[in-house]
């Protein structure tokens, strides 16, 4: 065995790994940008570490291959095969993360293959939307097989070590590559939480490459019992001393509800006047511009409008192991109230599995694009283009008894961005391939309002809108760690005028649970202590889990914490930029650190209703 020419062989891969975190700098470029260039060819040369880990994870049976003394033409080809493949495979994982990262602001995880159904029915259009992501991914593996090293002489004519010395340095070459894989020789493997070591958290995105976050992901171990306070009683006293959980005096009982969900409408893109309908709705109504997602995908959405639960766990709540816990959720509670509830999404049954999650939280009716009458309204894609589902959800809520509950996600602002032909170039194109379809979607809801308003049941409603999470972004000012989590929020109800909150309140997607419960009047003993009614005196908070720790916001200072290091930033008055401060914010800290043991220990007691000493 030529011990050196293995050495060469993942010296390539080695290389090819580290040029594709590169790539995943320039294609996210304006998520970096705010680093220094001194940080940044830091945080590049820390990430070789995890680039070593990952091509020692990925060429494991390979390294064992080759080590084996045995050697011909036959096997030589096997292991260039071996190579190639799986070298493609982890790096094509990179590669696809440079869109995926944009879309949902975290490396990859193994949460990925929840959706795998979802990608092998949109593959096609994908790949043809990312081709250069395809062409990329193929060029490596072109570059893998054709700069794959070679010997010089033939190995299977060459004169093969005796066994006393082969067994030994093969042995060598094994402890190596375990100790490589390891990351080290430190107690544990490198866990991808030691890549945020900077002072701007975005870089270690940067040293963190997409593979190792998958591979790592697999088989994690649940939450781990937090002690930050002697008691799970001591750490909710501290959140309950921090916040207003009180009921308002607002309370109308037996107002039908909607909550609608517009699929990644950021801020910015109202901001930008591509959705003019959306921002006369909430001159309307209560509009809060200082909102915030508390995730960055629709997976995480759901929980955290209907159940209260934020994205803290860095997971969907609905695909960890606690996804069997007991939650009160929105539809279940309103059940006991004697209203009936129905969910409607214009994507296939099965689409990021909602239909299971919505009957598992108390939602007595799922309405997906099969129970659509009109297959020609298909969008190619993922369902049924938004004005023609919105119209079929006004007629369908006329079937529905009052008080009624209905949830309605929109999905013809996501990627690829579809809009129907009748309607090419009526809406703005913008800077985004996103922005012509947020302008479609904005009408969809227009129409939508225009045909409700002629309900008898209009007048007594409750409408919610928000969106799911942001998308790519054209500023500077929402391009940040937490412009991108900005998403509008309106409280609308056509026959009552609803107090104006402070120009000052922050506002997130778990505060829409006690918020409509406030506003119908509805007292309930089970609670979550992330969200506050929006109706009364609390300041608000934005809590959340990004890839490089939880983050909580209040007022305009922020902090983030990864277990073992915070991280202090001062926020300006517009909450859409930080910048990173000196001086430790320990009340804050505090508070997030209850936060952090109050989920922990809640969900894995199952009991985070009923937190006791």
């Amino acid at each position: 065995m030529d011990y050196s020419l293995l050495l060469r062989r993942l010296g390539l891969a080695f290389l090819l790994f580290s040029l594709s975190r590169l790539g995943f700098y320039f294609y996210n470029f304006d998520y970096f940008k705010a680093a220094s260039l001194g940080e940044t060819i830091w945080a590049y040369v820390y990430g070789f570490r995890f680039d070593l880990a990952t091509v020692l994870i990925a060429n494991l049976f390979f390294v064992i291959f080759s080590i084996l003394p045995y050697r011909s033409r036959l096997y030589e080809s096997f292991l260039k095969w071996v190579f190639v493949i799986s070298n493609t495979i982890y790096l094509g994982f990179i590669i696809g993360d440079y869109e995926f990262f944009s879309f949902n602001g975290k490396k990859l995880t193994y949460d990925l293959f929840f959706m795998a159904q979802d990608i092998q029915d949109q593959s096609f259009q994908l790949a043809l939307n990312y081709w250069p992501l395809s062409l990329l991914i193929a060029a490596t593996a072109a570059a893998l097989w054709r700069f794959y090293p070679k010997t010089s002489t033939p190995l299977w004519n060459a004169k093969p070590l005796k066994l006393y010395k082969a067994l030994p340095l093969s042995l060598l070459v094994f402890v190596v590559t375990a100790i490589g894989v390891r990351g080290g020789l430190q107690l544990r493997s490198i866990s991808p939480k030691e890549a945020f070591i900077f002072k701007n958290y975005e870089l270690g995105n940067l040293a963190l490459n997409s593979a190792y976050s998958l591979v790592r992901s697999f088989g994690k171990e649940g939450l781990h019992k937090a002690t930050y306070f002697p008691s799970d009683r001591k750490a909710l006293n501290k959140i309950l001393g921090q916040r207003d959980f009180s009921l308002s005096s607002v309370g109308i009982p037996d107002q039908n509800l909607v909550i609608i969900i517009i699929e990644s409408l950021s801020q910015e893109y109202v901001d930008q006047g591509f959705a003019p309908f959306v921002s006369s709705l909430g001159e309307r109504g209560v509009y809060f511009s200082r909102n915030f997602a508390n995730g960055r995908r629709s997976m995480e959405a759901l929980p955290s409008i209907m159940t209260g639960f934020p994205s803290v766990v860095g997971t969907p709540l609905y695909q960890t192991q606690y996804q069997s816990n007991q939650f009160h959720a929105l539809p279940k509670i309103l059940k006991d109230n004697g209203y009936h509830s129905a969910f409607f999404h214009g994507g296939k049954r099965g689409t990021m599995d909602f239909d299971a999650y919505c009957f598992s939280i108390g939602f007595d009716e799922y309405h997906a694009m099969e129970d659509y009458p009109h297959a020609r309204h298909f969008d190619g894609h993922w369902g049924i283009f938004d004005h023609h589902y919105l119209n079929y959800v006004a007629d369908e809520l006329d079937r529905f008894k009052n008080p009624f509950f209905a949830g309605v996600f929109t999905l013809s602002s996501h990627q690829p961005y579809s809009v129907p032909s009748e309607f090419s170039g009526k809406f703005p194109k913008g800077e985004l391939p996103i922005h012509e379809s947020i302008g479609y979607a904005d009408f969809a809801l227009r129409s939508f309002f225009e045909k409700v308003g002629k309900k008898p049941w209009f007048k007594d409603t409750l409408f919610i809108i928000t969106a799911d999470h942001t998308q790519k972004l054209a500023s500077d000012r929402y391009n940040s760690a937490l412009g991108r989590y900005r998403v509008p929020l309106i409280f609308y109800h056509p026959g009552t005028s609803l107090k104006k909150p402070s120009p000052q309140r922050i506002t997130q997607h778990v505060d829409i649970l006690p918020s409509a419960l406030d506003f119908l009047n509805i007292d309930y003993p089970q609670k979550l202590y992330y969200g506050a009614s929006v109706f009364n005196e609390d300041k608000g908070r934005m809590i959340n889990h990004n890839s490089g720790g939880h983050m909580l916001l209040k007022e305009n200072k922020m902090v983030v914490f990864n277990g073992t290091r915070a991280s202090y930033y001062e926020v300006a008055e517009d909450l859409l930029t930080q910048t990173p401060s000196q001086t430790p914010q320990e009340e804050l800290l505090e508070e997030l650190k209850a936060y952090i043991q109050y989920t922990s220990n809640g969900l894995r007691g199952n009991n985070i209703y009923r937190l006791e000493e």
